[in-house]
Parts: C-alpha cells; structure tokens; sequence
C-alpha cells in the first residue's frame, strides 16, 4: 500500500507538466550545429522511442534510415507535399534519466541548407506537426499501459472484497445452519434421555425378575437372563445416541464459536480490502487524469 501512495504523490505533483510543446532551436548534430525542431517526451523508455520514430520515417519514401548514437539518420526522405526533391532527416535524442524525459530535436537538410523558420516556415510546420504528435502518441503509450494496470489492480482487487462478502455470507449461513441443527438435536436428546430413562426402568424391573428366578428351573432363568441383556445392550444404545447428540451439541458450539470468530476476522479484512480499493482508485484516477493532461 506504501508502494501506491508513493506512487499517487509522484502523480499528483506531476499531471501539470504533461503540455507537449515544440519549438525551434539550435543543436548539435553529427553534421554539426544546426537549426532544429525539439520537443520533450516524458515517461517512454529510449529504445522504444528511437524504433518508433525509425519506423515514422520508414513510412515516407527513402533510401535508408539508420540510427547510430542516438541519431536517427533518414536518407534520400520524400515527403510529397514539399515536391519531388529529397531531403535528410536527422533526429537526435537525449536521455534525462532522473526526470524521465527525452529531449528530440529534429534538423532537416534541404539539400545544400537546413531548414529554418521564416525561410520554410512550411516545412517547418510539418515538421513541428509530426513531431508533437509523435511525442504526444510516445508519452501516452506507456501512461495507457499503466492506466491498463491500475484498472486491473482495481478490478483485482474488487473482486477479492466479493469473495470475502461471499465467505462472510456463508459464515451466516453456516452459524444459522448449526443453530438449527442445535435445537433439533436438543429436542432429540430430550427424546433419547425419555427413552433411557424407560430403559433403565424395563432394566430394573428385569433385574429383578432374573433374582426371582435364580431358584428357578436352568431353562427359566436363562430366558430372564437373556431378556436382560438385550434390555442392556438397548439401554447402552441409548445411552451412547445420547452421549453423541451431546457431544453434537457441543461440536456445533464450537464451530459457531469459530464462525463468529472467522466473521469477525473476515470483516477486519473487508475494511482493509476497501481502503486498498478507495486507494487503487485514487492511484488509477490519477494516472487517467495524467493521461488525459497531455496534449
């Protein structure tokens, strides 16, 4: 979250130096110092830049375009609306790494003299022209990117608050479930102990038909005997549902006790959930207004 923030601070002291502007000045170049059209790119990285602004002058008609030492060097470049002569394209580019920007001049050899307002304020023009648009379309490219991430982020994030609404929905659910099961089971165990309690009293009684006849014929007592050992056996079935519809009881306790606790919890994350969201918003709104900045 520290992560973000930062990045909100850096945004918001920079949306107000996104105006892209060109104008005319006079840089060196590998053919020496010549009258230029420079412009400032923020955010985009130099090779990107560099390829991008190759393949702009690979759409013209040309005889070449090479790039050595940050100078893009187009050659034999036929631009229609200047005529049917060619001219050389130069354009250098000068890395700020600290301000993440790149500073692109532009000088044109018109075969013999480079171009120079006044005297071709036309070309000029449409140098000017290309130019902030490229800068312009090579400032936003990796703003977009980020504007894409930061809705991601959003949604991402979104999307976990609805599984931890989900979970703490089913946490109710569960804890309604176990309550219902608690009172069925306590009304079981109401029934159970009436009939261990039966039980126990047809026990008794055949207890002490089994003493009566003790003096009676081997068959007789036997029989009793035997009448009173099933009898046992039910009593001890009974006896345990009872025991397991207690321990039932208390089981469904404690996994309500665990819910409540899980609830508890899962409401603690929610509001951590919702202030990461309320700061990812802020962090893609930035960007977007960043974005929408440059012109």
């Amino acid at each position: 979250m520290k992560k973000i923030i930062t990045c909100i601070c850096f945004l918001s002291l920079s949306v107000s130096a996104q105006k892209i502007s060109v104008s005319e000045t006079n840089e060196k170049f590998s053919t020496g110092s010549q009258n230029a059209v420079t412009t400032t790119i923020m955010e985009a990285k130099l090779g990107d830049v560099i390829n991008e602004w190759k393949k702009v002058l690979k759409d013209f008609k040309h005889e070449k375009v090479k790039e050595d030492n940050n100078e893009v060097f187009g050659d034999n470049i036929l631009i229609k609306d200047w005529g049917t002569n060619t001219v050389d394209f130069y354009t250098k580019f000068e890395e700020n790494k600290k301000d993440k920007t790149i500073k692109m001049s532009t000088a044109v050899d018109l075969g013999g003299m480079y171009m120079k307002g006044g005297e071709h304020s036309d070309k000029v023009k449409f140098v000017e022209k290309i130019t902030k648009e490229f800068a312009i379309k090579m400032t936003k490219e990796p703003i977009e990117e980020r504007l894409k991430d930061a809705e991601k982020e959003v949604a991402k994030l979104e999307d976990k608050l609805k599984d931890l609404e989900k979970d703490n929905k089913n946490l109710h659910d569960d804890i309604k479930n176990y309550n219902e099961k608690i009172v069925k089971a306590e009304k079981d165990l109401i029934t159970k102990e009436a009939e261990v309690k039966k039980k126990e009293g047809e026990v008794n009684v055949q207890k002490k038909v089994v003493s009566a006849s003790s003096d009676a014929v081997s068959e007789q007592a036997k029989s009793s005997k035997k009448i009173l050992d099933k009898l046992e056996d039910q009593l001890k079935d009974l006896q345990k549902d009872a025991k397991d519809l207690k321990n039932e009881i208390e089981d469904y306790k404690e996994k309500i006790k665990k819910a409540e606790k899980d609830i508890k919890s899962n409401e603690e994350d929610q509001k951590k959930k919702k202030e990461e969201i309320e700061t990812s918003k802020k962090n893609r709104d930035e960007v977007k207004k960043k974005l929408d900045s440059i012109n």
